[in-house]
Parts: C-alpha cells; structure tokens; sequence
C-alpha cells in the first residue's frame, strides 16, 4: 500500500510540473557577464648586468629528463631562486665571462626530442635576463658527461671558448666568444679536458699519467707543446677534477689523496710540490665527490670532501670538509657536515662564502666558511645537482 501511493505521490508531481508554464528567466542575469579575472603576479626578480660575489650557478644534469638540463642561478646572500639557463642533453656546465655580464652554454639538441638529426650549438645569455641570444654552431662531438668545468672553459682574458670533444676521438672546438664564431676543430690525440695555465695557454691530462701542453694562437688555432712523462700511475691516476690555485698552477689529487701542484707556465709543465690529504694514522680517509676541491685564492685556503672509504670509492660523497692551507700543505680544520656532500665550492671575494650539496637532494647549502655553520638553505632545486659555480673572481670588484 505505502508502495503504491509513494508512486501515486511521484506520478501527481510529474503531472503538475507538466502542467505548470516555465519560469521565464531573468533577462538580467544573461545579460550581465562576470568581470575579467585580473592576471596574478606571482614573482617579480629584477636581474643585474653582472653577477655579485654571492650569485651562485648550481647546475641540474637532470638525468630523469635529461634532454632539458639546466643551471639555477642562486642569490645566496638571501637565499633567493634568480632564473634558470637551459642547458639542453646531457648538460656539461656553464661558462661566464670574466666580467660576470654573460653565460656560453655548449648544448646538444635532437631534431625529434631524444632522436633524430644532432645539432650541437654555444647559447649566449645576458646575465641580465638569462634569455638565450646568439648561437654558434659546433661539430657534434661535444663530450656528454657529468657537469665538468674542465670541458668548457674560457681563456682568461674572455675571449675564446673552448669546448671538449670526445668520440672516443678526442679533439677540441674552439668558439670566438667576442665574433660569435667558430674557429675550427683541433685534434688532442690521447688527451683531454683543458686547464687553463695563461691567458691563451692549457694543460690536458692523458691516458697514460702525463700532462700535455697546448696554448692558443692570436686566431684561436691550438698549439700543441711538450708533453710530461707520466706523473700519476694506473694504480693511483689523477682526478679529473683538479682545482685552479694560481694563474698558471693547479692542484691535482689521486683518487687515494695524494696532491700534485702543477704548474704550467709559458707551456712548460713542473711539479711545484707533492703532499698527502691525510696523515699516517688517517689512511682511510679519501676524497670523493663529484666536485671535491674548492679553492679561495684571496686567503690561500683548500676546502676538500673527505670521507672513509677504500678503493673505488671516489665519487662518494664527503662526510666532512678538511681545509688546508695550501702555502704551508697543513690542514687547518676539519668541518663535520650535518648532512653528505658531493660538491663544494667557495665565492672568490675577500668575505666568502661556502657551498655545498648533495646529488640528489634538490638543496644548495650556504655555510660559514670558517666553521661550516649552515647559514641558509636553499631547497626545491632539481633533484640532480652536480657543478656549482661560483661568480667569477674578476667580476666580483665591480659587482655588488
């Protein structure tokens, strides 16, 4: 019975809906449109012409999407995200000119994303709105590797780029940073990664432990000098993560925490020194890291990631920071790291600061290069952070 008139009940409303006229719509409300929504600024970064001491590239070789990777460019005074420069596959780093005013990026791009026709070109950027501008076409050999400073670097006074190739053929382009063109590709047979040691002259390292000498003429055509005999063994080689110390020398560590001072002068390569990291009793210590070495010219001090390990350990991250002062080859402090590095780097500027990271946490540590305190983090970058690069040393005079 309650069943049959629930459906009486439902059968009486349809019959009156159906019977009653429909409500005209209120013109009004079809007339009237809801106002525009207004645009919603976000963030606004105002950009200067050169990098400050404390403006810090951090470079993301981005390997879960590895046909964009980029660099971050990172107030570390305040902590502030500045911008990113893309980087394209297989980012290798970036280069600044001497004055801090524009970043050379060597990229490889596909015409179908991951595949087809390479192109591999050197982007110009201002620092000043990080937009890409002019390119220059390289030869598409371009070594695509973890971020290494080594494989771009600029000739001191600016004006020549240098970009390593590796096929495994080993060669280098030469870009006229100044023209925005290329000079030419320069066979380096058995040697690779250019160390600057002079305003037109490098050293590269070789298969065998030696060093070869190289320098650039006044077109950019390279010169290849004298090579060493060997200086590092198969058991013990070189990193390929030397740190610059002079304006000629550099500082080479073994993968077991023996140091080389090598300088290169006028094209002629010398051992100025040879010291070890650690003491007798500390031999388990090594350095490791995909950036391991820091150097601050102005007080002569090496800031090193150290940690415990054994053979083939030396892409481990440093558990803690050895400084050294490099005059006297004596350690002056041992920094405990609240969390592991991979990469330190130090600003060049009479009141530095300290940088650190660690693959794969998406943070930029600033600390107090005196005692390691943390003063600000950085945190929310990509999560594959390799190279940090400071401003450089030149631009840091006129840049506040």
């Amino acid at each position: 019975m309650k069943k049959l008139l629930a459906l009486s009940l439902i059968a009486l409303g349809a019959a009156q809906a159906m019977a009653a006229p429909p409500k005209p719509v209120a013109q009004k409300s079809m007339a009237q449109k809801p106002a525009p929504l207004k645009p919603e600024e976000l963030t606004t970064v105002e950009l200067k012409e050169q990098m400050p001491p404390h403006w810090v590239l951090v470079n993301d070789i981005s390997f879960l999407h590895i046909a964009d990777g980029r660099a971050y460019l990172i107030d570390a005074d305040s902590g502030h995200f500045l911008g990113t420069i893309p980087g394209g596959m297989s980012h290798t780093g970036v280069a600044v000119s001497p004055d801090g005013r524009t970043a050379m990026v060597p990229g490889t791009y596909y015409s179908r994303g991951s595949r087809g026709t390479r192109t591999d070109v050197v982007t110009f950027f201002k620092i000043s709105d990080l937009m890409p501008g002019d390119e220059v076409q390289i030869p598409a050999k371009r070594i695509q590797s973890l971020p290494l400073p080594s494989t771009m670097p600029l000739t001191d006074d600016g004006r020549f780029l240098l970009v390593y190739n590796f096929t495994p053929e080993q060669s280098v382009s030469v870009v006229d940073a100044q023209a925005r063109k290329l000079v030419g590709e320069f066979p380096t047979p058995g040697c690779g990664l250019m160390h600057m040691t002079g305003p037109r002259g490098f050293l590269m390292q070789c298969a065998d432990g030696s060093l070869q000498a190289a320098a650039l003429d006044a077109d950019g055509a390279v010169h290849l000098g004298a090579t060493t005999k060997p200086l590092f063994t198969a058991d013990d080689p070189a990193s390929d993560k030397p740190v610059r110390i002079g304006p000629s020398t550099w500082l080479f560590t073994t993968f077991a925490g023996d140091v080389a001072v090598i300088d290169g002068a006028g094209g002629q390569i010398a051992v100025k020194a040879r010291w070890k990291l650690a003491g007798a009793d500390e031999s388990a210590w090594r350095p490791g890291g995909l950036q391991p070495l820091a150097y601050h010219a102005p007080s002569g001090r090496l800031f090193v990631l150290m940690h415990k390990g054994g053979a083939g350990t030396h892409k481990y991250p440093g558990e803690e920071i050895w400084v050294y002062d490099v005059a006297s080859a004596k350690r002056t402090a041992r920094i405990a790291l609240d969390q592991p590095a991979s990469a330190v780097a130090v600003s060049g500027d009479d009141a530095p600061l300290l940088y650190t990271t660690l693959f794969g946490s998406g943070t930029l540590t600033v600390r107090d290069p005196g005692t390691g305190a943390v003063l600000r983090k950085v945190e929310g970058l990509g999560a594959d952070l390799t190279l940090i690069q400071p401003a450089p040393v030149a631009a840091t005079a006129g840049a506040r």
